[in-house]
């Protein structure tokens, strides 16, 4: 083998046990590491400055080798009349240090011409590719038989359903996913009878899914609602939208995003009817009041307008796209439900959908809770 390559053979061997050398001694980190052009060893050191760092050592190595060996070629000469055979080992030596410095120079030079940032050891941090967010489920409602909406979600709801038939008082969790992107939002109530009566259960569409709910649901409320609806939902005395015998207008300025009330709290009354003689703008006759005080005789001495409590509801008109439900609420309900009556407008028999000519109140009195609504609850929707 030429001396050259013995010589570089001898100096790569040495930088690749300097290379694990310093490998295990930057695991240990027992060692002060020597300042090279200003750099050292911490237990900070990243991967590529711990390889710039090996890489300016091995060439100062290189370097420093042909020095020494330059050095030794010149003892030799020194020595070369005493000694036969010296001075060729010197020009030997010579030659082969002033190669290898030609070699270590020259692979430099190639490495820092071809990219000079290959004697930084650069490495670009990996940029941690984001991962693809799940698409939100379809807007609607979804029924599942089990409780916390476990996957996969079931068929998607978007209107009433009048007989969940297989469902039948076997739903137990309903999830409302809203699309607020596509400006679409729905609201849900369950019924425990058919077409939409009975006990019920109104689904909060802020939480998304409904967790643990009592399985008694027949029926079911699902539309669209809607943030901006016109026209108004008027409550008669009397049947036949009789506004003769007294009424209630609830404007959509009243009814905004939604409506609650209790009906003792609300009376017959329009305020543009107000005047001197009816300050409350009673729209009742006089003589179809109230009555609050008597006088000896048993006459009628003080009336006052009627709330709309009890069975004094005869119709309810639904003049625009409105979701009027009914509801008693009772002494042991919760005010998130369930609820012990509801019942829904317009019913799938109003083909018009302008709300019930004529309320029949014995037909609630017949069902399980045997009360009159006392509560209301108006959503505005995309379609009644």
């Amino acid at each position: 083998m030429p001396k050259v390559f013995k010589f570089l053979f001898f100096c790569f061997l040495i930088i690749g046990f300097l290379f694990l050398f310093l490998n295990y001694c930057k695991a240990a980190l027992e060692v002060d590491y020597p300042i090279i052009q200003g750099e050292t060893i911490t237990s900070q050191t990243s991967v590529p400055a711990y390889l710039k760092y090996v890489f300016n050592l091995g060439i100062f190595i290189g370097f420093f080798a042909v020095f020494l060996s330059l050095i030794w070629a010149g003892i030799l000469y020194f020595l070369s009349p005493a000694l036969p055979g010296a001075l060729a080992k010197a020009k030997d030596r010579v030659s082969g240090a002033i190669s290898g410095l030609l070699i270590l120079a020259t692979l430099y030079l190639i490495i820092t011409t071809i990219n000079p940032g290959l004697i930084f050891f650069r490495t670009t941090p990996l940029t941690k590719v984001p991962e693809t967010p799940a698409l939100p489920p379809p807007a609607g409602v979804y029924v599942y038989k089990s409780n916390d909406c476990p996957p996969p979600d079931p068929a998607i709801r978007n209107s009433s359903i009048l007989d969940l038939q297989e469902l039948k008082r076997n739903v137990r969790s309903v999830k409302i996913a809203q699309s607020p992107t596509e400006d679409i939002y729905y609201i849900a109530v369950l019924y425990e009878s058919l077409n939409l009566s009975g006990k019920c259960q109104y689904i909060n569409p802020n939480i998304g899914c409904h967790p643990n709910i009592e399985p008694f649901a027949s029926s079911a409320s699902i539309l669209r609602y809607s943030f901006f609806s016109e026209g108004s939902v008027v409550f008669y005395r009397k049947p036949f939208y009789d506004s003769a015998g007294g009424y209630l207008v609830l404007k959509d300025i009243n009814i905004g995003g939604y409506y609650v009330n209790n009906f003792e709290s609300l009376k017959f009354a329009d305020p543009s009817a107000r005047n001197q003689n009816n300050p409350e703008g009673c729209t009742v006759p006089e003589k179809e009041r109230d009555c609050v005080q008597w006088n000896k005789k048993g006459d009628c001495v003080k009336r006052e307008c009627p709330n709309l409590s009890g069975n004094n509801i005869g119709s309810i008109k639904i003049d625009g796209n409105y979701f009027v439900l009914l509801i008693y609420f009772g002494p042991a309900d919760k005010p998130k439900g369930p609820w012990s009556y509801c019942q829904a407008f317009p019913i799938s028999e109003d083909i018009n959908k302008e709300g019930p000519k004529q309320i029949k109140w014995e037909n609630i009195k017949n069902m399980s809770s045997g009360k009159i609504p006392n509560w209301m609850l108006i959503y505005p929707v995309e379609e009644k």
